[in-house]
């Protein structure tokens, strides 16, 4: 347990742990708003 808790501690460790985290969100956004056809959708500023 203390191997693991020292590991944890890390500062590269956790400079990986936090990417992995933050690229896992980017993707998940991509994911759920899509990024099939960006220009299939309407630009909310071409009214102006």
């Amino acid at each position: 347990m203390e191997k693991v808790k020292l590991f944890f501690h890390k500062p590269v460790t956790i400079f990986i742990l936090k990417t992995v985290f933050y690229l896992a969100v980017l993707v998940g956004l991509l994911w759920f708003y899509g990024f099939n056809n960006p220009n299939g959708t309407n630009f909310i500023y071409n009214e102006f």
